[in-house]
């Protein structure tokens, strides 16, 4: 088993919850977009959608997007991280409140980080 699986199969093994499950799974995706040499060249800042949201006068709730992401040009990207079942299939009802959201005004670009296939 990669060490990735490892750490995913601790998430699903110790969250107490599915929401406990998802933010540790959303806290892996910051981290590996800081730090990954790629995404560190293209991003120069990475928030969760709450601290986002707050920091600019905007409602924090849950509204779909997880993580926003500046790029050192300083365009958007709406990102949401699904933590799914190993086989689990996204379909496009798992994102759909994350296609709504991400097409609002701010956001230049979307992607979608998941775990299952």
């Amino acid at each position: 088993m990669s060490a990735l699986n490892q750490v995913l199969e601790h998430f699903r093994t110790h969250a107490r919850t599915e929401r406990e499950k998802g933010t540790y799974f959303e806290q892996l995706i910051q981290d590996y977009l800081r730090h990954e040499p790629s995404y560190h060249d293209l991003y120069s800042a990475i928030w969760t959608y709450a601290e986002w949201a707050t920091n600019n006068g905007l409602d924090a709730r849950d509204a779909g997007i997880d993580l926003v992401a500046r790029t050192h040009l300083g365009d958007l990207h709406a990102i949401q991280c699904k933590f799914y079942a190993p086989n689990h299939v996204v379909q496009k009802r798992d994102i759909d409140s994350f296609f709504t959201a991400s097409g609002k005004k701010h956001f230049s670009a979307f992607g979608v980080c998941t775990c299952g296939k």
